[in-house]
């Protein structure tokens, strides 16, 4: 893409993030984001037919800077690194954390979350279409299986809903994703052996 482009639409991009973190009202005019971006509503329609058209092209971009680092960190060349994928996810979100609080507090943007699930979902299943066992459509049922219960826990802790760490949520979703319910089942049996055999010491 033209170096000129680019630059025009980073300018619209972060016009719309600048007016979107001030504004508590989802209304946005071209006419104010043109102005922010410091370019005319000719010049903004050569880019976007809609306000909205800018949030999704900045929503892909978080995606494909997500599917990038997890590329560079060879994680689609691997066994499904559940540890590698939430770290990368960590990242995105912690430079970008008061964006994703601000959106996930505002019932406008949950289409943000759906086109994140079906844009990653999308990603992932074109990376591992040659090295998995099952059918693209088992793939896709897997991914978004694993992206909805995901996307779902950071919108709570983003919305201050959940009392961990941004590193312990990625720990917890991690285990859960890869493990399912087995480890904290194996626990609770632990514990109520624990719990049994120090009330028979007692008892005695």
């Amino acid at each position: 893409m033209d170096r000129r482009v680019l630059k025009t639409r980073s300018a619209i991009q972060n016009a719309y993030i600048s007016l979107l973190m001030e504004k508590k009202s989802m209304k946005m005019t071209v006419t104010e984001l043109a102005k922010r971006a410091n370019i005319d509503r000719k010049t903004f329609y050569l880019h976007y037919e809609t306000t909205d058209d800018v949030m999704r092209d900045y929503n892909k971009q978080l995606i494909q800077k997500l599917l990038a680092q997890l590329e560079k960190q060879d994680f689609f060349n691997q066994n499904f690194n559940t540890v590698s994928l939430y770290s990368a996810m960590n990242r995105i979100i912690s430079d970008n954390l008061d964006f994703f609080r601000h959106i996930a507090n505002m019932d406008y943007y949950d289409s943000f979350w759906e086109q994140s699930k079906e844009a990653l979902t999308v990603g992932i299943c074109n990376m591992y279409k040659e090295k998995v066992l099952v059918s693209e459509d088992t793939m896709k049922l897997y991914s978004r299986f694993v992206l909805t219960g995901t996307l779902e826990i950071y919108r709570e802790w983003l919305k201050g809903k959940l009392p961990f760490s941004l590193e312990e949520l990625g720990r917890i979703t991690s285990e859960v994703s890869f493990r399912g319910f087995a480890p904290a089942l194996k626990s609770g049996r632990e514990n109520n052996s624990e719990t049994k055999g120090e009330n028979i010491c007692t008892a005695k």
